[in-house]
């Protein structure tokens, strides 16, 4: 057996997809039979950390990387100092990388973007191995940088069937996804006319009006369900006809909303850009260039009947090719090289 850990700032409270993601690693490395220790609190010093998981035999160390989780500004030497701890004691690290910074499309981002991607590249030359989700950056970040989705992160639907699709309007689930295409939602919700004019997961009206991105679109009309457990959002992703979910960069194996709808038998609508994964060309989601193609796709889908041995086909593929329990295998394979 052996003893690993996970540095995942602000697990277990902080929710979000690399808390989420943390914790069904957490789940699967143990049903392996692997001890797995998971440290979130980074107001301990990197140093200190790393002793203390030295001394309780841990071997392997997976660092999860997005430069917000370790400063309000995304800059932060936490990282490097415990790489540079963890070379020190011969442990074996690996960083995943989920972002690696903020894209230079706003002045005050230039600088900041800047100093995200220094500090990025000073980490990655102190791990022998890196994985991303993204084939543009597995490209930029270096040869040593290999490529893992991330997936689903709310579990598998409950029960063995799948419902035939009840939901009377279009769905989006995960409201406050960073990137995600509003413009393009709510110009297909126009355009089906249905009622009401969407159902959105994840969020209450009142979170919606008040945030300072998405409420801009709020609609009275609109369903909200408010934030849910796991099992209560697959039923809704499994009983929906179409699950809106486009984004500005496109479809990636970073998207677990998209991902969670796909599980659950949905079709998924979502969109290509400027960090497209070609893989995904080939997979049951549908993908969009434009928002004329997104609105018309969109159209024709719901207006198309959906059949049981489609909705079987969607989940077999996801089990072949994006299956949690795989990726996560495959991950604490590389993990433990």
């Amino acid at each position: 057996m052996d003893t690993l850990a996970i540095l995942s700032p602000g697990y277990p409270d902080n929710l979000g997809g690399v808390t989420h993601h943390t914790a069904r690693l957490m789940a699967n490395w143990t049903a392996a039979g692997h001890r797995v220790d998971v440290i979130g609190d980074t107001t301990v010093g990197a140093e200190v950390a790393v002793d203390r998981l030295r001394r309780g035999g841990t071997d392997c160390i997976l660092l999860q990387y997005v430069p917000f989780l370790y400063g309000r500004r995304g800059v932060s030497s936490y990282p490097e100092r415990f790489a540079r701890a963890c070379a020190a004691r011969g442990m074996r690290l690996t960083i995943f990388v989920h972002e690696p910074w903020v894209p230079p499309t706003r002045i005050p981002w230039i600088p900041l973007g800047w100093l995200q991607r220094r500090q990025l590249r000073r980490l990655l030359r102190m791990a022998p191995k890196a994985v991303t989700t993204v084939p543009t950056w597995q490209a930029m970040l270096g040869a040593h940088v290999r490529l893992i989705y991330v997936g689903c992160t709310l579990g598998p639907p409950e029960g063995s069937s799948t419902p035939a699709p009840s939901l009377g309007a279009p769905v989006v689930f995960s409201p406050f996804a960073a990137g995600l295409r509003w413009d393009w939602i709510a110009e297909a919700c126009r355009s089906l006319d249905t009622d009401p004019p969407l159902i959105v997961i994840g969020a209450d009206a009142d979170t919606v009006r008040a945030h300072p991105t998405v409420g801009k679109w709020f609609r009275e009309q609109w369903d909200y369900r408010g934030r849910l457990p796991a099992p209560d959002i697959m039923r809704l992703l499994s009983a929906a006809k179409l699950v809106l979910s486009p984004f500005i960069d496109g479809m990636t194996g970073r998207r677990t909303s998209a991902f969670a709808a796909l599980s659950a038998g949905a079709r998924v609508l979502t969109s290509s850009g400027h960090l497209f994964d070609p893989f995904f060309m080939k997979s049951p989601f549908h993908i969009a260039p434009t928002m004329e193609d997104f609105v018309q796709t969109a159209a024709t889908l719901w207006a198309t009947a959906d059949s049981d041995s489609e909705r079987q086909r969607r989940i077999e593929w996801h089990q072949t090719h994006v299956d949690p329990a795989l990726l996560d295998a495959r991950l604490l394979a590389m993990v433990l090289e």
